[in-house]
């Protein structure tokens, strides 16, 4: 099932390290406004891309060093906007991450924070919920990392990590991981992961701010209602695209009359979400395929047919366009 068009808010995380970033936007499709703006709202998929991108050419530990503050530029909050700023207002961790759990999806709408206590330890978990984001590190590492630092801060560093776990594969080196956490790094992990002390969770922020708390709260409230309203339409056409993709060309009059909706209503939702119904088409084709070939045991043939193509070549071509490699090399590569 498609999960796509998940946006996030470049807040100032863009704007302030936008030296760094410029040379790369053309590469994953960015127009140079979003470095000029902190209230522009770009794909998450091509912001993912853009981390990257940046740090396979500069620092393969860009995100890290960016989370731990290590590179000019604002503070954690800062850079995630008024989501940033009411989290370090929260009264205690709890309210931090009870927050942060629901309120995640106003910034971006595919980023999901959960926490449980087990044991003796408080677990607070990371991760992206859009299949089509397979290249994840510089994302995990930079988002981790900036809930490490503002938890020292809010804390007063009262409370040492007993582990860090990410869920992809360890890099070459980890160095940085080390010195930065001072405690277990794992890689190749279930989810992205914080170990902290149980006793926690119930501490007192010394960044707590009551009335600034309660006077951003009903503005995010309101865009909290609207961002998982999106989530919903999109989903919703993504499901109906899905089902029309066997016929080969999928057209709008017969998803619109699948949602219920006239061809003008659905037109002018897809506005409102900024997404042109063919390159949605595109992209659930592609998210599909993609997770066809991964973990279905389907012949490349059939895949073909589920998605429209009525000869395979089609499809390989498509596929090759999408990840530059054939779907049987994909295949390959990902069952290795």
């Amino acid at each position: 099932m498609s999960r796509l068009n998940y946006t996030v808010y470049t807040e100032a995380l863009l704007l302030r390290h936008a030296d760094l970033f410029r040379p790369f936007l053309g590469v994953v499709g960015l127009a140079p406004e979003v470095l000029e703006r902190p209230d522009v709202i770009i794909p998450l998929s091509k912001y993912n891309a853009l981390l990257e991108v940046a740090a396979a050419q500069l620092d393969p530990d860009l995100g890290l060093r960016m989370g731990l503050g290590l590179l000019a530029g604002a503070p954690g909050d800062i850079l995630l906007g008024g989501f940033g700023h009411a989290a370090r207002s929260a009264s205690s961790v709890r309210a931090m991450l009870d927050f942060g759990s629901r309120y995640m999806v106003v910034h971006a709408q595919a980023n999901e924070l959960t926490w449980q206590v087990r044991g003796s330890h408080l677990e607070i978990c990371y991760r992206l919920t859009d299949p089509s984001i397979t290249e994840r590190r510089q994302d995990a590492e930079y988002a981790l990392a900036v809930l490490y630092t503002r938890l020292m801060e809010c804390t007063a560093g009262r409370f040492s990590l007993a582990r860090v776990d990410f869920a992809h594969p360890q890099p070459a080196s980890t160095a940085l991981h080390r010195q930065a956490f001072q405690c277990p790094v794992r890689f190749e992990q279930s989810s992205n992961a914080l170990v902290w002390p149980a006793a926690m969770l119930d501490e007192p922020l010394v960044t707590a701010d009551p009335r600034l708390f309660q006077a951003l709260l009903p503005g995010l409230e309101e865009q909290r209602k609207r961002r998982v309203a999106d989530n919903d339409l999109a989903m919703r056409i993504s499901l109906a695209i899905e089902t029309d993709l066997k016929g080969g060309k999928v057209a709008l009059e017969e998803v619109a009359s699948q949602l219920c909706m006239s061809k003008r209503t659905l037109q002018r939702r897809l506005s409102e979400l900024n997404v042109e119904f063919n390159e949605l088409v595109e992209e659930v084709r592609q998210a599909r395929a993609l997770d066809l070939v991964r973990h279905s045991s389907l012949s490349l043939t059939e895949i073909a047919m589920r998605l429209g193509y009525y000869e395979a070549s089609s499809f390989t071509r498509a596929f090759r366009r999408w990840t530059g490699l054939t779907p049987r090399d994909y295949r390959q590569q990902y069952q290795q």
